[in-house]
């Protein structure tokens, strides 16, 4: 089972560190920016159940979806690319500025809006997800891209039945401190901090910044005092180093492709924080 979207900071290139990293057992699963979801796909069966969230409400309606009308899905990517082989360009921008319509909810489905999100996902230029101020998509389109591969229908199956065993919702950060028991297992991948003061990494409309890298880090204060375990991706920066104090702390090193600026993809150096 792999990621159906591809996400800033996804985690499918990190996977084997990752799963060298986490605690060899467990209870329950929380992964409170869910994001692409590499990591929850890669180790579906090892927690008791899986508490997936985000923020953003349009991530979370397209796994409702996944989760809940996968044929009906597929069949409305189909008529997708039907339109999108007839013109490329066109469709693609008919299709991105779709929420630009006042009564854009109002005249599409759920289905209508997830496929949407799946196609402008796979044809935009870097697979790069970033919306302005107004919370529209604001990508161009990727004019290299001939024959789009936009969904493995197999692997959205597997993904939808997945989904039907987990828990997943719209809700910030802070809200898995009400379920979170002594052993459970919380993954966090929050926006990274800021490498360089012009180190773009805004791609939501909510920015990220040291106020609430600050008050992440009282919430993982707070998951170990409950006796829960806690591992923390971010960037290897003087803040996160300072934050993070008490606990281990492994610099490791990813490759990013997805970022609004070449200059800054290639390698990168991250951190893994853990309590355990």
């Amino acid at each position: 089972m792999k990621p159906i979207l591809k996400w800033v900071g996804g985690k499918s290139q990190l996977l084997e560190e990752l799963k060298h990293n986490i605690p060899e057992s467990f209870n329950n699963y929380f992964e409170p920016f869910f994001g692409g979801g590499a990591l929850a796909f890669e180790i579906a069966n090892k927690p008791k159940v899986m508490f997936l969230s985000d923020l953003n409400k349009e991530l979370v309606d397209f796994y409702a979806v996944v989760r809940n009308r996968p044929s009906a899905l597929i069949k409305q990517i189909d008529e997708f690319k039907k339109s999108y082989n007839e013109s490329p360009e066109f469709f693609y921008y008919e299709l991105r500025n779709a929420d630009r319509d006042f009564d854009y909810k109002k005249n599409t489905t759920k289905v209508w809006r997830a496929a949407r999100t799946l196609f402008i996902n796979k044809t935009c230029f870097n697979g790069m997800h970033r919306v302005n101020s107004k919370g529209e998509f604001n990508v161009p389109w990727n004019q290299e891209l001939n024959a789009p591969n936009v969904v493995d229908n197999d692997n959205l199956r597997q993904v939808s039945k997945f989904l039907k065993s987990s828990k997943v919702e719209c809700s910030d950060f802070e809200s898995i401190l009400n379920k979170i028991k002594p052993r459970d297992f919380v993954y966090i991948d929050p926006p990274y901090d800021k490498i360089k003061k012009d180190t773009f990494v805004e791609y939501n409309k909510e920015s990220f910044g040291t106020y609430h890298q600050k008050k992440l880090a009282l919430v993982c204060e707070e998951i170990d005092r409950k006796g829960a375990f806690f591992m923390v991706s971010n960037h290897n920066t003087e803040l996160i180093r300072e934050i993070y104090k008490n606990y281990k702390i492994d610099v490791i090193y990813a490759r990013r492709s997805i970022n609004s600026k070449g200059a800054e993809r290639g390698k990168v150096e991250e951190v893994l924080i853990k309590n355990y």
